[in-house]
């Protein structure tokens, strides 16, 4: 059905489709002149026959009478068929408005959402290719910092490992000075000692000879010698004893400054030995710290 051919019949009364009442004969005329649009069948002992045929030819069997009411029920059957058809007609077109606007708006809702979705598509790939660009670069940069920490951490354990051995070479050398420095340390102490021992046994032998010499000028008194001899053994008396008196003290000297280097060679010797302890004990990694 066109929609031409509706709008001729029909009118538009606020969004609806009315007949338009000066058209209703034309449209009846038209519709009579298109021939049926519906079609009776009936059903008689499996066989298909039109209802129109068969009423025909029921006519020419019936008197004239009963053709003349058959003719009039046929028309007035054929207008009920006619009003079924426009209605029919009718509701179709309703039907065809309606699904055309709906068609329509849902098509305009489709394209709009398809642009809408396209565009989002769009956007996603430029935000997925943006981020993917990034991160290209910061693994990049990532490997690039990977590299530059590798190279600066060899570097430093390099440094480290250097003056790691440097240190070491300079605290065994430092053990080495300290041992000869105990070696000669030791012969000084052993010839002092030796020194000390044959100094006492001088000051022994001296006192004796001071014993004989105030014993020998006890006699002298004894005796009761001439006084010229006993004032010059009285000075040779007090010569002696004065020298004796500056070797003893100077002795003493000695014996207290022997007793110092002692004692300063027993702190070294300790200090050697803690020395070498704590670089037998350590690491070489930790030895850097025993320099400072």
């Amino acid at each position: 059905m066109e929609r031409t051919w509706a709008r001729d019949y029909f009118a538009e009364d606020d969004g609806e489709m009315v007949p338009r009442t000066s058209n209703a004969a034309a449209f009846l005329s038209d519709t009579k002149d298109r021939g049926p649009l519906v079609q009776s069948q009936s059903w008689k002992s499996g066989e298909k026959i039109l209802f129109g045929q068969t009423h025909s030819l029921r006519a020419f069997e019936r008197p004239p009478q009963v053709q003349t009411q058959a003719l009039r029920d046929f028309e007035k059957h054929l207008n009920d068929l006619k009003k079924e058809n426009f209605s029919l007609k009718l509701r179709i077109y309703f039907l065809e408005e309606r699904m055309q606007q709906k068609y329509e708006a849902s098509r305009e809702d489709v394209y709009r959402r398809n642009i809408e979705l396209k565009v989002e598509v769009e956007s996603l790939k430029r935000e997925l290719q943006d981020k993917k660009q990034h991160l290209d670069k910061t693994w990049s940069d990532v490997e690039s910092l990977n590299s530059q920490n590798e190279a600066e951490l060899r570097r430093q354990f390099e440094e480290r490992q250097q003056e790691t051995e440097h240190v070491y070479e300079l605290l065994e050398n430092k053990i080495q000075l300290l041992q000869e420095e105990s070696r000669l340390a030791k012969n000084e102490a052993a010839r002092m000692a030796a020194l000390v021992e044959a100094e006492k046994e001088c000051n022994l032998e001296l006192s004796e000879k001071l014993k004989g010499v105030t014993k020998d000028h006890e006699d002298v008194l004894g005796d009761q010698v001439e006084p010229n001899q006993y004032t010059e053994a009285l000075a040779q008396r007090d010569k002696r004893i004065e020298e004796l008196s500056q070797r003893l003290a100077a002795q003493e000297r000695l014996v207290e400054q022997l007793s110092q280097e002692k004692q300063q060679l027993l702190h070294v010797q300790e200090e050697l030995a803690s020395i070498e302890v704590q670089v037998a004990s350590r690491p070489s990694g930790c030895r850097a710290s025993m320099l400072l």
